[in-house]
């Protein structure tokens, strides 16, 4: 099997429920969705997006639409969403096998300052055999990048709303650590509070 370009799986299928079930893809911080915001940044990064959607995906489908330069082999539906993260990240990781990938690196939709700088960083410092995350502050965050059966093997491990922590947990000595403190705010939207903090945006640029 030929070996394809890097992806970044994107997961964004949740309900936000903590922000009235609006779905985090569809927020919006300078402008744009959190789902475009992405797209693009995984793009700058010169690697393929695997948008993970769930809830109220055709609603994010449609606006990415009107918005957007996409396409349609760039979303992944997640029909078991409401399981938790677990269910997002294997949706994902699978979707990323069936393109033949050599390396998956993994972000959340509701962390827009997490920019495509910091995922080039992360992805060059990469070790083949290792699993290679960044930190902000000593503070370990996303992006996280795996070789695609690692992946695979934090797929299948993932619990609830764990996601890949449970594989992470038990394998502390396969991750190496990359500073991108100076290109990177982690802080994620949870809450109406945390999005009012991004308007007018003035945090890092996701470019």
């Amino acid at each position: 099997m030929t070996v394809g370009p890097d992806v970044t799986v994107i997961l964004a299928a949740g309900a936000g429920t903590r922000l009235g079930g609006q779905g985090k893809a569809l927020l919006r911080v300078g402008g744009e969705t959190l789902a475009e915001r992405a797209l693009r940044s995984a793009r700058a990064a010169e690697t393929s997006p695997l948008l993970v959607l769930g809830h109220r995906a055709a609603e994010v489908r449609a606006a990415l639409s009107q918005e957007a330069s996409w396409t349609s082999a760039e979303i992944v539906d997640c029909s078991d969403w409401g399981q938790g993260l677990a269910a997002s990240l294997r949706a994902g990781v699978r979707a990323a096998a069936e393109r033949g990938v050599g390396r998956v690196a993994v972000v959340l939709v509701d962390q827009p300052g997490i920019s495509s700088t910091a995922l080039r960083r992360v992805l060059r410092a990469h070790t083949p055999g290792r699993i290679t995350r960044g930190v902000v502050r000593g503070a370990a965050t996303h992006p996280v990048v795996f070789d695609l059966g690692t992946a695979q093997e934090a797929a299948t491990l993932a619990v609830g709303d764990e996601g890949a922590r449970t594989y992470l947990r038990a394998h502390p000595e396969l991750i190496d650590a990359v500073d991108i403190s100076d290109v990177a705010e982690p802080a994620d939207i949870d809450t109406p509070e945390d999005l009012s903090r991004w308007e007018p945006d003035t945090r890092k640029e996701t470019r």
